[in-house]
């Protein structure tokens, strides 16, 4: 059985999916499994995969097309690792990105370790970004990108895997659920992921956005009625959604009950009275 289960979901990503497989078949801990695990692609993909599969530590699964979500938990049901590791096929890894986690983890009762990240910008340079500390104004600790951190596999079944009704977000709502348990963290201090972060100026995905963020709401109604400036911050990037995609209405009400969680918010007062004006709102929130 080997230590880590390092999946890999990928849709039509034939292009680029080499670049993530190399980088993983590259560390200098090897005692992992490597699943792709193909979301019902029509492009290449499978046949840039088989090209691996010589290398018995690589696998390859195919389901019709989910989601993101269901194609991480379709390869951790085929998975083996005692603990999992996530990461998108359009990221990379330092060599030692493995090493690094099981020194972290291996004989320490660690539930889940983080490793920090160094975030690529449009000029090609990078923000370094530490996850024991990833918010400047903040106390939370621990930062749920694919690819940031390692779990047991045990505690991810435990804690129901992914929630296949997100289409955003998806590992922030994972990590709300796993404030539930007691657990134990650890954190790598190296900058081990190098990430590529999605442009969301499409209609489709400022939509995921939106729905998801007003989901995760709903979902943890409880855990934010306890933690007002988080719940604000979340109906914050569910309205200005909303606003860049002409629902002002939406962006309005949202705004609106925002500003009930926190009235003292003057960047959210001025937000609000924007979004009162339609055509102001529009060239405010143009999608770009």
């Amino acid at each position: 059985m080997p230590f880590f289960s390092v999946i890999i979901p990928a849709y039509n990503r034939a292009l680029i999916v080499e670049t993530a497989i190399n980088a993983v078949l590259q560390q200098s801990f090897t005692d992992f499994e490597l699943i792709i695990s193909d979301d019902g692609s029509t492009d290449d993909t499978k046949e840039v995969v088989s090209k691996y599969l010589s290398d018995n530590r690589v696998k390859y699964v195919y389901q019709i097309n989910k989601g993101v979500c269901a194609a991480r938990n379709n390869g951790t049901l085929q998975a083996t690792g005692e603990y999992l590791v996530f990461l998108d096929s359009d990221d990379t890894v330092e060599p030692d990105w493995l090493a690094d986690f099981y020194k972290c983890v291996f004989n320490s009762g660690i539930d889940i370790a983080f490793c920090n990240m160094k975030v690529q910008q449009k000029d090609n340079s990078f923000k370094l970004v530490d996850a024991a500390k990833p918010y400047a104004d903040s106390t939370v600790k621990g930062m749920y990108i694919a690819g940031l951190f390692t779990l047991k596999r045990s505690l991810f079944l435990q804690a129901g895997m992914y929630d296949e009704k997100m289409k955003f977000g998806e590992n922030t709502e994972l990590g709300y659920r796993l404030k539930a348990f007691d657990l134990k963290m650890g954190f790598v201090k190296n900058y081990n992921i190098i990430y590529s972060p999605s442009q969301d100026g499409g209609s489709k995905n400022l939509e995921n956005k939106l729905t998801s963020n007003l989901y995760i709401l709903e979902k943890h109604a409880a855990y934010f009625n306890g933690n007002i400036r988080s719940k604000k911050l979340f109906m914050q990037v569910a309205a200005v959604a909303a606003a860049r995609l002409g629902k002002y209405k939406q962006a309005n009400d949202i705004f609106l009950a925002a500003l009930k969680a926190d009235k003292t918010d003057m960047k959210l007062w001025l937000q609000y009275l924007l979004s009162l004006f339609q055509v102001i709102a529009k060239f405010k929130w143009k999608v770009k």
